[in-house]
């Protein structure tokens, strides 16, 4: 309805046609969304495993280092794939980004002379405090015959787990170091040990890190070769991954020490 003003004045006709009561609440502010949760940043250790399914023949554990950013961003690491004196040194230069829990990236290297390249993925767990995901190769499985240094296959798919350095699973499950020796308590139910060393400036910053790496059954020791340049008072990290038969992990722990 049209609304006059008469002589009673500007105020009295913006009372009669409301136009000062009716005005337009302020929109409430939007609520704000749930915080961004990233998980700490630093030097990461673990160990990728090929599919026991895809490779029954020689299902193997291996070394996995990550250099991760504490808040969102790019990253870099590396996995390890030489276990005896007589092969090449074989790292796959790895890179992604940390997105919240979540890593996902690409690695690329090469394997005793051939090209290997492939995908990995992951999320934190925020309960347990470690990442965990899966891998594949893009050249898919593949046998590898270079006796008399070593005969193997190369799954074309695994998983990997990645812990902060220092982490125990379970706590119980603490591994020591005696010059060159590293000895831990025996876990029930192990069938594969994978041991390794590693250099953690290198691990933050570029190259292969891993100084050593074997894999035996299921002992409580091991010791790094007298081959193996370990440096008086550098310190090094070295680090315990053990598998049931089945191929899922029993137990972890990595530990820095100084020889």
């Amino acid at each position: 309805m049209l609304c006059k003003i008469g002589l009673l004045g500007i105020v009295s006709a913006l009372v009669a046609c409301g136009s000062g009561g009716d005005a337009a609440a302020p929109a409430p502010a939007a609520a704000p969304g749930p915080a961004s949760v990233t998980p700490p940043g630093g030097l990461y250790v673990g160990y990728y495993a090929e599919d026991p399914i895809n490779n029954p023949e020689d299902p193997t554990l291996g070394a996995f280092s990550l250099n991760l950013p504490n808040s969102n961003g790019n990253f870099s690491g590396s996995m390890f794939f030489t276990y005896v004196g007589c092969q090449t040194t074989n790292v796959g230069m790895v890179t992604g980004t940390k997105s919240d829990l979540a890593l996902s990236g690409m690695w690329s290297g090469t394997v005793d002379g051939l090209a290997q390249s492939g995908g990995y993925s992951g999320t934190y767990d925020s309960t347990s405090l470690f990442y965990q995901g899966t891998y594949t190769n893009s050249a898919g499985k593949q046998y590898r015959d270079l006796r008399p240094c070593i005969e193997y296959y190369i799954a074309a798919n695994g998983r990997w787990e990645m812990f902060p350095v220092d982490a125990r699973v379970p706590a119980s499950f603490a591994p020591t170091v005696s010059g060159r020796t590293i000895s831990w308590t025996a876990v029930v139910g192990a069938a594969q040990t994978l041991v390794y060393v590693l250099d953690p400036v290198i691990a933050q910053s570029s190259g292969n890190p891993v100084v050593w790496q074997s894999i035996f059954g299921p002992v409580a020791s091991a010791t790094v070769p007298a081959s193996i340049a370990l440096q008086a008072g550098k310190e090094y990290v070295a680090v315990v991954g053990i598998a049931n038969a089945a191929g899922a992990r029993v137990a972890f722990a990595s530990r820095r020490f100084t020889p």
